[in-house]
């Protein structure tokens, strides 16, 4: 009976009828686990096809899950090496291509060949699958050299084996027309696709859904070597008929057909038939990305958004070009943006807030598994292999990274539940502008690659990228206006030198820098925001890394002097202000912490705290100079604290410094009203983690111009950032991991618990600095303490003295307690009085000594 039910269910997959495959399917399941048991080999491959049956309907949490228990249990029966193992490692390095993981896909694909290799030999047909596989995945990743033989070779067996009108046949002409077209040789692509298509309709029929994929692919090589629109469509509006009657409007399949179809719309000046379809596709798009980010690890969420980069583009590329011939393009817009930036971050702090709320035990110690792993994985980057060998070490680390990311994937799946039902109100135009404050507007940037929708031939589809900025007014969220502020890279480098020049003690050249900027960057909105003064901004890309508030102006004035500038990681967040977080307890000030700290004295100062051990001045700044391995005392942070300290009171805030400047008591925090971290920060270049790290714990680049991964590999970037306290200097020096810490790194930010905290305040240096990822924000502090649940944060953007920056935040809290002003603007007013300090003082108002620190989140 089991049996019968899943051949049927094969039966209707392979007709392309899912609906009536899955039920069949799973009752076929039922009945073999009730009688076989649940590890028998008869149930897992009801398993393998049921993931497979998944992963065709998009839903890949249930697919990861299926495909990974039908593995477990064939490899514990069969053996890691038996033949049957390779089919479902074949399948789930599928799903990791689909997700693009191609890390993980590509040694599954090389595990399933060797495997088949060694079971049938060379040429079998099951061999030239995975190599047809395998060069599907480098040509994702443009590695065409690699990519050509390896499709060759499978064709060349598929053929020999199983004869030239096979399916296996066309899929690899399929796959190697695009190679070629790839390579702009049109006179070998056409025929393949071609024949490919021949072969599929022949052997499946008309209207089945593999035919619409290559109609659509014969459709794409037409509209853009060709340019014969004519032809084309018929070919998408076919395809996209197979694919909404087999899998229903809403797969991701349809999105990339209505993607399609759209560009061809576009090209041939048809802009509001192609806005329509951009809205579908996106809306399918972000139904999508919304399942992803339930239950997958970070890492595996930025390389899937990866994949839906350059739809999303398109379309805001068809509204900067065309919004005059199409209706409500700029709101349009806007609100797939309002929805779709930073929405890792989102779904993280929806996690972090359901284990603070949960009152599920599993949940809680999940997290508290993740936050000790985290821990880890900081304290074995920083102290090295120690006796280890090098090899060992890098295991070791890969072990515990492999940790992370399944705990962070089951913390996902079990928090689901309570996370959605905590989620914001769905963003968009209008919720934001309501929820913007009186006579104020939102500045929403977006990078984005510029797109040539007339492309012909060799000509490229992409070419620099851009940044746009829309400007949304409070309570008119029917009419938001979008500028285009022109090539990123300008944008970019002019940051980069202005910051160089800040750096100049005497102030000299960096105004130059500053109009420049403020010509390319600021002046452009202003017509937009009218008589606005008071401005919430949400940067993009590089934008991120420099403040606003130190562009001088053409009157020669610094907009801090007439703007208020409140930064966002993402718009939406405006929606969320005022809502409760949880409760807050007394403020935890931290300061000059003792760096030489040994751990029999650290061990001292916990017992005295009833805690046990666990895991010039002018010139002085907080920068630490990594390369050199040492942190200098700050005597300036210790007067810093223990005023603010007077300032707050005794009875509302605990202050520590010198050897009670813990991470331990850091850690320990619950939701400090205010947590106060004066101390040195730091943030290193990838230059600078190899060499302390010994070129270990890579990660894989994220986002590259052409949304293909490079295979070029990164540190992860959550552990370039971080502060120093008591015992630093000797965690720095020691190669036992176990030895005294005191670095906190991002990473191990992450785990603490601050919801219900009203504000971090990171007096250091480069706090807000990090690994810029276009659409996520800044991976580093910043983004860590916000996950962690802080509702904002004061930041520096390059290293500050310790004396100005002592005066400032002593000036900043007293505006915030005396003068009773909302935190934004007791920064802003403690900056203004800074500068005409300084100025004084050294003769020049150069934003190096008071325009580093920014205000982000909730004022």
């Amino acid at each position: 009976m089991a049996l019968s039910l899943n051949n049927l269910a094969e039966l209707y997959r392979s007709l392309g009828d899912y609906a009536k495959a899955e039920p069949l399917c799973q009752r076929s399941l039922a009945i073999k686990e009730k009688t076989l048991g649940p590890e028998h080999l008869d149930v897992a491959l009801t398993l393998n096809n049921l993931a497979g049956l998944y992963q065709t309907l998009g839903d890949y949490a249930k697919a990861e899950a299926t495909y990974k228990r039908s593995l477990a249990i064939r490899e514990k029966v069969l053996g890691p090496e038996h033949l049957y193992v390779a089919p479902t490692l074949n399948n789930l390095a599928g799903l990791y291509y689909d997700l693009g993981d191609y890390a993980k896909a590509e040694a599954m694909y090389k595990r399933s060949l060797d495997i088949y290799k060694k079971a049938l030999g060379p040429d079998h047909p099951k061999v030239a699958i995975i190599l047809n596989n395998l060069g599907s995945l480098h040509r994702s990743l443009g590695d065409y050299a690699k990519a050509e033989p390896l499709f060759q070779r499978s064709l060349a067996i598929t053929e020999k084996t199983l004869g030239p009108e096979h399916l296996d046949v066309a899929l690899t002409l399929n796959n190697l027309a695009g190679l070629y077209q790839d390579l702009g040789d049109y006179t070998k692509a056409e025929p393949m696709y071609q024949r490919s298509l021949a072969i599929k309709e022949k052997v499946l029929g008309p209207d089945h859904p593999d035919v619409a994929i290559s109609l659509s692919n014969l459709g794409v090589f037409i509209y853009e070597t060709l340019g014969d629109y004519t032809k084309a469509e018929p070919l998408y509006q076919r395809s996209l008929a197979i694919w909404e009657k087999a899998l229903g409007p809403d797969h991701p399949k349809v999105a990339l057909i209505l993607r399609n179809q759209a560009f061809l719309y576009a090209s041939n000046a048809k802009y509001q038939k192609a806005h329509s379809l951009f809205i579908q596709a996106q809306k399918i798009d972000g139904k999508f990305i919304e399942q992803i980010m339930s239950f997958t690890s970070e890492e595996q969420k930025l390389k899937f958004l990866l994949t839906k980069k350059s739809s999303m583009y398109a379309f805001f590329n068809l509204v900067n070009q065309h919004e005059k011939q199409i209706t409500n393009a700029k709101k349009d817009a806007l609100d797939i943006w309002l929805k779709r930036k930073g929405v890792i971050l989102e779904a993280q702090k929806r996690f972090q807030e359901a284990i603070v709320y949960s009152d599920d035990p599993e949940a809680v110690n999940v997290f508290h598994a993740l936050a000790r792993k985290r821990s880890q994985f900081s304290k074995f980057t920083f102290s090295g292999p120690g006796k280890e060998t090098i090899e060992k070490y890098k295991q070791n680390m890969a072990k515990i990274e492999k940790n992370i990311q399944e705990l962070e994937a089951k913390l996902s799946k079990i928090s689901q539940t309570f996370a959605l039902k905590q989620k914001k109100t769905k963003a968009d135009s209008n919720k934001v502008a309501n929820a913007l404050p009186e006579n104020t507007a939102l500045i929403e940037f977006a990078r984005i690659k510029k797109v040539n929708f007339k492309v012909k031939g060799k000509e490229k589809l992409w070419s620099n990228d851009i940044y746009l900025a829309f400007v949304l007014h409070s309570g008119k969220g029917n009419s938001p206006k979008l500028i285009d502020l022109g090539d990123a890279e300008k944008i970019d480098n002019m940051i980069l030198n202005f910051k160089k020049k800040i750096m100049d003690t005497q102030g000299k050249g960096n105004e130059q820098f500053s109009r420049e900027l403020y010509d390319l960057a600021f002046a452009p909105l202003k017509s937009s925001l009218g008589n606005v003064t008071e401005i919430f901004v949400s940067p993009d890309g590089n934008l991120n890394l420099i403040p606003f508030e130190i562009l001088k102006d053409t009157d020669g004035k610094y907009l801090i002097e007439k703007y208020s500038f409140n930064y966002l990681s993402a718009g939406r967040d405006i929606i969320g202000f005022g809502q409760l977080h949880g409760k807050a307890g007394k403020s935890m000030l931290i300061g000059d912490p003792d760096f030489d700290l040994t751990i029999n004295d650290k061990n001292n100062s916990l017992r005295s705290l009833g805690m046990n051990y666990s895991e010039p001045q002018f010139v002085a700044t907080r920068s630490p100079d990594m390369r050199n391995y040492n942190f200098d005392r700050l005597p300036g942070t210790k007067k810093e604290v223990e005023i603010i300290h007077d300032l707050l009171g005794a009875n509302k805030s605990d202050i520590y410094t010198g050897n009670v400047a813990l991470e331990e008591v850091l850690k320990r925090s619950e939701a400090p009203s205010i947590l106060h971290l004066a101390t040195h920060g730091f943030f290193l270049t990838d230059k600078q983690m190899s060499y302390i790290s010994g070129d270990t714990l890579l990660i894989e680049q994220n986002i590259l111009e052409n949304f293909k991964p490079s295979g070029k590999k990164y540190e992860n970037p959550l552990l370039r950032s971080g502060i120093a306290l008591a015992g630093a200097n000797n965690a720095l020096k020691s190669n036992d991991p176990k030895e005294s810490d005191g670095i906190v790194t991002a990473e191990k930010v992450l785990g603490l618990r601050l919801l219900g905290t009203d504000m971090v305040v990171l007096s250091a240096c480069e706090t807000g600095l990090g690994e810029v990822k276009s659409g996520e924000g800044v991976y580093g502090l910043r983004r860590a303490f916000t996950q962690a649940g802080a509702k904002s944060i004061v930041m520096s953007m390059w290293p500050v003295s310790d004396r100005e920056t002592q005066e400032l935040m002593v000036e900043f809290y007293k505006n915030i307690i005396v003068k009773k002003l909302n935190r934004n603007q007791a920064l802003r007013q403690a900056a203004l009085k800074e500068m005409k300090i300084t100025e004084k003082r050294y003769g020049t108002n150069n934003p190096l000594y008071w325009g580093a620190f920014i205000f982000l989140g909730e004022p």
